[in-house]
């Protein structure tokens, strides 16, 4: 059966990105399995205990401290009651899922590049940006992280936005909010676009659509005696409990981030302007959601790798904007011969432009193995989090808990809710006068302080 002609046309930046996000994704599925595996980072570690241990009666921010949004620890629930309670099935869930969720992803923001330009050429190109920063596919196998998770939903939403389904990507964009707090900033940027788009019901729609799945999060954890910590972990913690930095220190770790692929960056800033200020009207998230999250990785949030991935989507869209306008063409061909070469001067411009980028894939894997003093620089940077200057009173040493790994493969319920003991944890029980042995972490602190910090 031949596929009909206008589909054909529609898919064909698929039939060159699909394959290339398949072979890079299994690659780094099939190197985790054959170095790693079943060895386990702290956060997933960490994100999938909780699933198991939410099926055992556990409470997260009752039971459990941590500053994340729920929506992981629902997804690891799933996942634990189809394990069967195996670790090691729940393990290998976690890995499978998330890895088919990164993919999915980087199709996800092809297929959102081609809505915005109709250019198969700056599809693929968003999608090749986003492969730039390897950690996409290198990280993904060791399980659950919330970023993944926040990123797939978010530019899904973005998808359904551009396909005029306010409702559902409302929602959509809740679970990406959900998923990691900085997922925020698509639901600010879906309700403007359904606004643009279908005016003030398909605002109030997008709206709703966030509402249902918010009230059925703040139900449920109503419902659970967990609403004031919930609250109080994952946005007064979170606002307060941060680490220090630097701007400096952050611009140095986005460099580390992208590697040479941070030549695209100012291809991307050419991408927002164009974006903002020759078709405002239509393209304004683009920008919008550039400038949002370029504000996060330099002032909020940037410890390592899987924090600026939010902020690739909109890169990657920025590029694929630059693209479009590289290769449009430039003045209107006044017969067939010259309309031939203009068509073959675009197509060998895309093919080149596709080329270059695809190159930096592949310097991106040369910058992360081949630079082993900026990968463990960085990987200091997610691991600790911890900034020299900071002076704290307690330590995670300084608690009577295993590590996250034996707490995880020994299906301990931990007698005490600071059991993952990440640096936000401790710097947060150091400003409220917190024990490191409480059992429940179940309500208001009694203060908070951030006088403790000494330089």
């Amino acid at each position: 059966m031949i596929p009909h002609p206008r589909l054909r046309d529609r898919i064909d930046w698929l039939v060159v990105l699909g394959p290339i996000v398949a072979v890079c994704f299994a690659a780094g599925l099939g190197r985790h399995l054959l170095v790693a595996w079943p060895a386990l980072a702290t956060d997933p570690a960490f994100f999938q205990h909780t699933g198991w241990y939410v099926l055992e009666g556990g409470v997260p921010y009752v039971d459990v401290w941590d500053v994340n949004p729920p929506v992981p620890f629902g997804i690891t629930a799933v996942l634990a009651a189809l394990s069967g309670g195996d670790m090691l099935v729940l393990h290998a869930l976690g890995t499978t899922l998330t890895v088919l969720v990164a993919a999915v992803s980087v199709l996800l923001v092809g297929w959102v590049a081609y809505l915005v330009t109709e250019t198969d050429a700056a599809a693929v190109a968003a999608g090749l940006t986003m492969l730039v920063v390897p950690e996409l596919f290198l990280l993904s196998p060791e399980g659950v992280r919330a970023q993944f998770y926040a990123l797939f939903f978010g530019v899904l939403a973005l998808a359904l936005a551009l396909r005029d389904r306010p409702f559902l990507s409302g929602a959509i964009a809740a679970l990406s909010a959900g998923s990691w707090q900085l997922g925020g900033v698509f639901a600010l940027l879906i309700v403007g676009m359904a606004s643009q788009r279908s005016g003030r019901r398909g605002a109030l729609s997008a709206v709703a659509g966030g509402d249902v799945v918010t009230g059925l999060v703040v139900l449920a954890f109503a419902a659970a005696g967990a609403l004031v910590p919930l609250f109080v972990q994952t946005v007064v913690a979170t606002l307060t409990a941060g680490s220090s930095y630097t701007v400096a220190e952050r611009v140095y770790t986005i460099l580390l981030v992208f590697g040479y692929g941070s030549l695209l960056l100012p291809v991307a800033l050419y991408g927002w302007a164009h974006a903002g200020i020759r078709d405002v009207r239509e393209r304004w998230w683009i920008p919008a959601g550039g400038l949002l999250l370029a504000a996060q990785v330099l002032f909020v949030d940037l410890d390592g790798s899987t924090d600026a991935f939010l902020w690739l989507a909109f890169v990657a869209l920025g590029v694929a904007v630059a693209v479009e306008r590289v290769t449009a063409g430039g003045s209107v061909p006044t017969d067939r011969r010259s309309d031939d070469a203009s068509r073959s001067i675009r197509r060998w411009t895309a093919v080149a432009v596709v080329a270059v980028i695809a190159l930096l894939v592949l310097s991106g894997l040369a910058w992360h193995f081949g630079s082993p003093t900026s990968q463990s620089t960085l990987q200091t940077r997610q691991a600790v989090a911890e900034p020299e200057s900071e002076s704290l009173p307690i330590t995670p040493d300084d608690a009577d808990v295993p590590s996250m790994q034996t707490i995880y493969w020994e299906q301990i319920k931990p007698e005490t809710c600071h059991y993952r003991l990440s640096w936000n944890e401790v710097r947060w029980i150091a400003m409220t006068d917190d024990r490191l042995d409480r059992q429940q972490c179940d309500g208001w602190p009694r203060r908070i302080d951030s006088g403790y910090r000494s330089h």
